[in-house]
């Protein structure tokens, strides 16, 4: 059994060359989204290469493909636009012996646009709950993998892109890792650089955004979706954001909490 493992979503690969462009130097399992099926395996003078590719769609089916294939130790989540700095695996390995009782880590990572690195999200080696954890993306967390079968943890498959609410897949998943006892640490060590020049669901702060948010609380907040919400879209307000007044975003966010019942999306609902 492995040690560690990579585990990227993709999306239109047709051979391994993805892991040498990531700089990954460890096993790694590549799930691979595309029009076709197939299975790839290479041994590299780093470790074992496997690429999983399948006909189907939606970021949170395609990590949980991943990661039922894996068998590693130790899973560190990734997406295909992140390069890793020399001596990922062995810090990685490294912070979770040094943090005997952490089930989940999020390591920090820069991040830039147009090759240039805008911003450094270096992060202090600490204790995360569910109020201060939620902001942080699967691409920069590692899992230990006998913690995620015991508390039978997997990626919601309605959110994120390609999925029927644009994001939030992410935040799902620590927050079920959270209410599930698991313990969850952010770490100082920076992974790599993660561009961060295109997105495959953000398309501004418009309707469709605040209807994904709506149903995103009534999932991630069920008892409390109306108090996030409200909080939200204040917060958005103030942080000038977006040009949609206070009762449009509320407005958007209630038809998204109430789609959420009947898993209808926003054109489902708004174009009706």
């Amino acid at each position: 059994m492995p040690e560690l493992q990579i585990l990227v979503a993709t999306m239109h690969q047709r051979d391994l060359r993805l892991a040498e462009e990531m700089n990954i130097r460890c096993d790694a399992i590549i799930a691979n989204q595309s029009d076709t099926s197939s299975f790839l395996t290479e041994e590299t003078a780093h470790g074992s290469l496997t690429m999983i590719t399948t006909p189907t769609r939606g970021v949170g089916l395609n990590r949980n493909i991943a990661l039922l294939a894996a068998d590693a130790e130790i899973l560190l989540f990734a997406d295909d636009d992140i390069t890793y700095y020399d001596g990922t695996a062995e810090a990685v390995k490294a912070a979770f012996r040094d943090l005997p009782d952490a089930d989940a880590i999020i390591f920090s990572t820069d991040l830039s646009k147009g090759g240039e690195i805008y911003e450094k999200r270096h992060l202090p080696i600490k204790r995360r709950h569910v109020w201060n954890a939620l902001k942080f993306g699967t691409y920069a967390l590692a899992v230990r993998r006998k913690a995620v079968l015991r508390t039978n943890i997997s990626f919601n498959q309605l959110f994120g892109g390609g999925c029927l609410y644009g994001s939030g897949e992410d935040s799902l998943f620590i927050l079920d890792c959270l209410r599930r006892g698991l313990k969850i640490y952010t770490h100082s060590h920076v992974l790599g650089v993660c561009r961060k020049d295109s997105s495959s669901w953000f398309t501004g702060f418009g309707e469709k955004y605040f209807f994904d948010k709506g149903a995103f609380f009534a999932f991630a907040f069920p008892k409390m979706k109306w108090a996030v919400s409200l909080f939200f879209a204040v917060r958005m307000c103030l942080r000038k954001k977006t040009q949609l007044s206070l009762p449009k975003m509320l407005r958007m966010m209630r038809l998204g909490r109430r789609a959420a019942k009947e898993l209808r999306g926003y054109k489902d609902v708004c174009h009706d």
